[in-house]
């Protein structure tokens, strides 16, 4: 409870909107409270004393009482629904804000699905609860209290009764809360691993089709799917135990009720006392029993609501609760532009508990110089590159750029001045001028034609049908690869940044256009660094310099003659590549 209470904070904006629901239907209630009364009188002074006047006059009022008390319960709605509304709007906002602040390392700890789960169902389920659950609660706590009074006022004796029946209903109410919360819990889990699965087998459903996987993944959805069924059965099992219970109660409340008042009137009336309890005293206090018994049972229906939004709102406040691992200090340098100095100083790193990425790593790459990172699969190529950038901090010793710690530098001097194209390639839903201009919004046309040129995409773009209207599908769907990558490169070129590196993004591109794309770079790069990560010699064969990586380490620097003569371990990567034997024989 205390974490659903923690998130009303997003509720500040709306405290007027609040106070206006909570009154009006404070005066809704009120003229709920004096319909039974109204019948009293029309009872005890219109039909026993045989006045046609009375009675008309409490029948006008019962209806003037409920037509005004249902406007207040209308309004008091829309007030609710606007408060709820810009709770679950603000709340989004605010996770939004807290994902995208995120690290890769946060990054690498939550997964796609559960994120969603989250910042929809989650978020929904919490205001949904604010938007009915306070509502009811509300209203049954007044309605409780208002009847309370108004039994005890009507009839002492009577209300001490029905008091207890109240008590044992209250009783079972938390009872069943406390036992079901934990399996709200759970099924929220069930959710998120279905979530998780449908995501991934989305994002995967080529690749799932393509080694005839789909019995496979079917089989594992309905599993996860399974779970859900038989969780969310047992909420409802249980669930379903407590209103046969309620309505039990409170049947047999009204039994006494009428059991206990029947005999007092039915004994005053054969002695001729003339008692305190009268006819329409005891349909009045009837009619508050029953109203405080509809209040009861809307608690129990709202436990439902209770449970999930509690259920959601500690998951929601564990994703609030988590730190960025990689945070940007108070006071950021920020510089307008950058030499391209790079210096790694006793570099180490390791992704979580793991075996270490880079192992004390000295490397300096040199303002407008064009580096070359070579290596196999898993020798730290990547995670230099997102060590640069201040995706992850290391472990041990510091990365530089133009002689500060990249630590000290502001998030935007690093990202903006320094353009990355990942490995993976990500296109957005839009078209291939939204993508290319996604680092550059307000740059113009020919600046986004120009880098179009050195990434080699104006070939396909003005063959296109479309041009640069292309339509691109959600992860570049409608393009090939190539395509993929090389809209992915025109993008980190029309950022102009000082800095440049492409982690491997060439892999899908044939020997002829990628030739063509590293000389554009190296042209379009004159006087600014360029870090070019391959797997292939020829990619990264004109640098200025090659930094050749082993196990994390750092085996070789030097220039691609240098490295072939001096380097056994570069000498047999050129030879595998080129198709000759050990000693630069031709294989057999």
């Amino acid at each position: 409870m205390t974490a659903l209470l923690r998130l009303f904070r997003f509720l500040r904006g709306s405290v007027r909107a609040l106070a206006l629901s909570f009154g009006l239907l404070l005066a809704s209630t009120a003229l709920g409270l004096v319909q039974p009364r109204l019948i009293e009188l029309a009872i005890d002074r219109g039909i026993e004393a045989g006045s046609l006047r009375a009675i008309l006059w409490s029948a006008a009022g019962i209806v003037l009482a409920a037509v005004v008390a249902a406007g207040l319960n209308l309004a008091s709605g829309y007030a609710l629904i606007r408060s709820s509304q810009r709770m679950g709007y603000t709340m989004r906002n605010a996770l939004y804000r807290k994902v995208m602040g995120f690290s890769f390392e946060n990054l690498d700890r939550w997964r796609t699905g559960e994120l969603m789960v989250r910042l929809n169902s989650d978020v929904n389920t919490v205001r949904m609860f604010v938007r009915m659950g306070m509502f009811i609660i509300v209203q049954s706590v007044i309605m409780v209290a208002g009847t309370v009074v108004a039994m005890y006022l009507t009839d002492p004796g009577l209300a001490r009764v029905m008091a207890l029946f109240m008590a044992l209903i209250l009783v079972l109410f938390f009872g069943v809360a406390s036992f079901i919360r934990p399996l709200f819990m759970r099924s929220r889990v069930a959710l998120d691993a279905l979530n998780n699965t449908l995501q991934e087998n989305l994002a995967g459903a080529k690749l799932v089709r393509a080694f005839a996987r789909q019995r496979e993944e079917i089989d594992k959805f309905a599993r996860r799917n399974r779970d859900l069924f038989n969780i969310s059965l047992d909420v409802g099992y249980k669930l379903s135990l407590f209103f046969p219970l309620f309505f039990l109660i409170a049947q047999l409340a009204t039994v006494v009720v009428l059991w206990s008042g029947g005999t007092t009137l039915i004994s005053d009336f054969l002695s001729g006392a003339a008692g305190n309890l009268t006819l329409g005293k005891l349909i009045a206090f009837n009619n508050y029993a029953t109203m405080a018994m509809f209040p009861l049972l809307m608690l129990g229906m709202v436990l439902n609501f209770v449970s999930m939004a509690m259920a959601s709102a500690v998951r929601l406040e564990a994703l609030l609760a988590e730190k960025a691992a990689v945070e940007e200090k108070p006071a950021p340098l920020r510089l307008p532009s950058l030499k391209g100095e790079i210096r790694f100083e006793g570099v180490s790193f390791r992704y979580g508990e793991g075996e270490r990425a880079l192992d004390d790593i000295d490397l300096v790459i040199r303002p407008g110089e064009k580096l070359g990172v070579i290596g196999a699969t898993g020798s730290g190529k990547s995670t230099l590159a997102h060590l640069v950038l201040r995706f992850y901090d290391p472990e041990r010793g510091s990365v530089r750029v133009d002689g500060v710690d990249v630590r000290d530098l502001a998030f935007d001097t690093l990202r903006t001045r320094i353009a990355l194209v990942l490995q993976e390639t990500v296109l957005f839903s839009g078209t291939v001028r939204d993508n290319i201009a996604f680092a550059a919004p307000d740059a113009p046309p020919a600046d986004l034609e120009s880098a179009a040129a050195v990434a080699c995409a104006d070939e396909f773009i003005e063959t296109s049908p479309n041009g640069w209207d292309t339509p691109v599908g959600e992860r570049g769907s409608g393009l090939s690869g190539g395509q993929r990558q090389r809209v992915a490169i025109a993008r980190a070129v029309a950022a102009r940044p000082d800095v440049i590196i492409l982690d491997d993004v060439t892999s899908s591109l044939d020997a002829a256009t990628e030739r063509r794309i590293v000389e554009n770079l190296y042209r379009e790069f004159r006087g600014r660094t360029a870090v070019i990560i391959s797997q292939k010699v020829n990619t990264v064969r004109h640098a200025d310099r090659i930094a050749v990586m082993e196990g994390g380490r750092i085996a070789a620097v030097g220039t691609h003659s240098e490295l072939l003569e001096l380097h056994p371990t570069y000498r047999t990567i050129c030879e595998t590549q080129a198709g000759l034997g050990p000693g630069g024989r031709a294989p057999a």
